[in-house]
């Protein structure tokens, strides 16, 4: 296994902790999400501090990860809203996914979704 491979194995393995524990505890967006940022911005400090992974593009490490942890999340919204309106949604729309993708990135770049 390459360095790469282990930081994003790694990286996933944590971040479906984190998502156990939304789902388990408290379904709380903002704190999941800001959770996410944390370990991304740990990634990017561990990324500057070590001079042999400089190799590493850290833009394209930290897109997957945030693809990884934002497609985990949606998926459980997915799953929660053909639970809860079940029969009634067969198919949750794209209009949904966008709004969810859109609320999901305003939390991470601003820390909190306005009231």
């Amino acid at each position: 296994m390459n360095c790469i491979d282990a930081i994003e194995g790694s990286f996933k393995c944590l971040i479906n902790r984190f998502h156990q524990a939304y789902m388990d505890e408290s379904r709380d967006d903002t704190i999941y999400v800001r959770n996410i940022r944390s370990l991304l911005e740990g990634l990017d400090d561990f990324i500057q501090h070590n001079k042999e992974l400089q190799l590493i593009d850290p833009k394209i490490l930290r897109n997957v990860i945030y693809g990884y942890a934002r497609d985990k999340w949606l998926k459980s919204i997915r799953d929660m809203i053909s639970k809860e309106h079940q029969p009634a949604v067969k198919n949750i729309s794209v209009d949904s996914d966008e709004y969810h993708l859109y609320y999901f990135d305003y939390i991470y770049h601003n820390g909190m979704y306005p009231r």
